[in-house]
């Protein structure tokens, strides 16, 4: 049977809990921010491709170049190569005229093309992978197992939030923010918002309504004790065509969570609350979270399994195509 192997140039929760399942060799070779990233980079993984001559070898997209770099590299060494995708497309921005974006777009069909196989987390992304000539497989996110580090004393108020954020330009903090104000007055609900927030509009953050606190950047175990203590979690975003990575930690956490009123979103995790991102919407869903929480708690749990049940048939399937190859 012919070597497998993994590799990465960016760290990411999904390829490890992949690579972990399939049982097969995990390389990231991770030097983001290094003005000599891509030189190394490819150098590593080339001593890494003659030193274990794979017979299939899987790598993440991100990195676009990475995937460009292991689909030139497949005719020297002959490996299936399988490029995991998921939402990468560029979907919701403008191709607009630069070097740099011309260079991704002219990537992106070379990729598509001329890997073997290419992993997308959702049936219109598939199609757009046909639409581009490649060969696509539908493989969602695997439920991470994140353990209960314990209870945080949250006591300052009667219901607690967490939204997770990264602090994004496709998520909708102004409307939340708004919604928040909102309920200020009639609800104790505080709300605590994740991720670095020195990357959010300075206008924005000087305006954060008094019953939402910014935590600044988690550690692992603090936004798992973050997770596990809240009654509810919002996963918010402007983009559509997009599994969001908080909607599965939430239900793994079996968190009733409110996320936003997008195709694939809604589709997915069915047993969520969907809002358009909306002062008036986020603010009610939020309401009827906190108002109902031990029967979105059941519905969430319910949720969890029929995912864990469908995503290990998918997985079967696509471990099957990996064991084929000879």
């Amino acid at each position: 049977m012919k070597k497998k192997l993994w590799i990465n140039w960016e760290t990411h929760r999904r390829s490890y809990e992949l690579a972990r399942a399939l049982n097969i060799a995990y390389y990231s070779i991770d030097y983001e921010g290094s003005i000599y990233r891509y030189p190394i980079s490819m150098i590593k993984t080339l001593f890494i491709l003659i030193r274990e001559k794979p017979g299939v070898l899987i790598v993440q997209n991100p990195s676009m170049i990475l995937a460009a770099f292991a689909c030139i590299c497949r005719y020297i060494f002959n490996y299936f190569l399988i490029v995991d995708r998921h939402s990468t497309f560029r979907l919701n921005k403008p191709h607009s005229g630069s070097f740099r974006i011309w260079t991704f777009m002219k990537l992106h069909y070379f990729t598509i093309k001329y890997a073997d196989l290419t992993i997308v987390t959702n049936t219109f992304l598939s199609t757009l992978v046909k639409k581009s000539g490649g060969v696509p497989f539908v493989l969602p996110d695997k439920l991470p197992e994140i353990e209960n580090p314990g209870a945080l004393d949250l006591t300052g108020a009667n219901h607690n939030l967490l939204m997770i954020s990264s602090f994004a330009s496709d998520e909708p903090i102004c409307e939340v923010f708004n919604a928040m104000e909102r309920l200020a007055d009639s609800y104790d609900i505080r709300l605590y918002i994740s991720g670095n927030y020195r990357k959010g509009p300075p206008e924005l953050l000087d305006n954060c309504p008094r019953n939402v606190v910014l935590t600044g950047f988690l550690s692992e175990q603090e936004f798992a004790a973050f997770l596990y203590s809240v009654d509810g979690i919002l996963i918010l975003t402007t983009s559509d065509y997009c599994l969001l990575c908080g909607c599965y930690e939430a239900t793994a956490a079996e968190k009733p969570f409110i996320t936003s009123k997008k195709t694939v979103l809604k589709e997915y995790f069915f047993d969520a609350l969907h809002v358009k991102n909306t002062p008036e919407e986020i603010a009610s869903a939020i309401v009827d979270l906190i108002e109902n929480k031990e029967k979105y708690k059941i519905k969430i749990k319910r949720m969890r399994r029929i995912l864990s049940k469908s995503w290990q048939e998918r997985f079967n399937n696509f471990s099957n195509i990996v064991n084929a190859v000879r």
